[in-house]
């Protein structure tokens, strides 16, 4: 069954209680609801995040590769400009089309510059996200073996009458400030 848009008299061509669909070629997954949220065990949610993390995870060498590639032809570019450049003030000459050719230079080195330290930003970006990535599926994998302790430490000491982790932290807070 068609709806009738919000504006104009258009039938709209999105099917009532169907959501709305998705336009790319990637294959999203469905929203879920809060019901099937709940209905996903603490572990399935785990197993599904540290695959997530891996196929992530799977793909950054390539992309290291890549970009240190990138890096070093960066790098070269910039070292021949200041090559150039060097090589034109050295030369003692006070035509114009010297000052036009070391302008010109001066232009070329900074835009390689430029260059160079953009791809070194990326290349150390991704080197952290790397990291970032081992450390994140080193802490998933420990918690699909089952080693939960620290998460229900907050629900524990609740479940036992004792304080809420803001509690907790509000309470220290004062105590800190009192001996300031």
């Amino acid at each position: 069954m068609f709806v009738r848009g919000e504006s104009g008299s258009s039938p709209s061509r999105r099917m009532v209680g169907q959501g709305v669909v998705s336009f790319t070629l990637n294959e999203h997954p469905k929203p879920m609801q809060s019901e099937g949220l709940l209905a996903i065990t603490p572990e399935a949610m785990v197993k599904a995040i540290l695959e997530r993390r891996q196929a992530t995870a799977s793909k950054l060498p390539d992309a290291l590769h890549a970009r240190t590639e990138e890096n070093n032809r960066a790098y070269m570019l910039a070292k021949e400009a200041r090559d150039a450049l060097k090589a034109l003030k050295a030369e003692e000459d006070g035509t114009e089309a010297h000052k036009e050719a070391l302008k010109k230079a001066q232009s070329i080195y900074d835009e390689h510059e430029s260059f160079r330290r953009r791809t070194s930003s990326r290349l150390q970006t991704l080197k952290n996200s790397i990291k970032d990535s081992e450390e994140a599926i080193e802490f998933w994998t420990k918690m699909s073996d089952g080693e939960w302790g620290h998460l229900l430490e907050d629900s524990n000491r609740l479940a036992s009458g004792g304080e809420s982790s803001y509690a907790k932290s509000k309470r220290e807070n004062s105590i800190e400030e009192e001996i300031q």
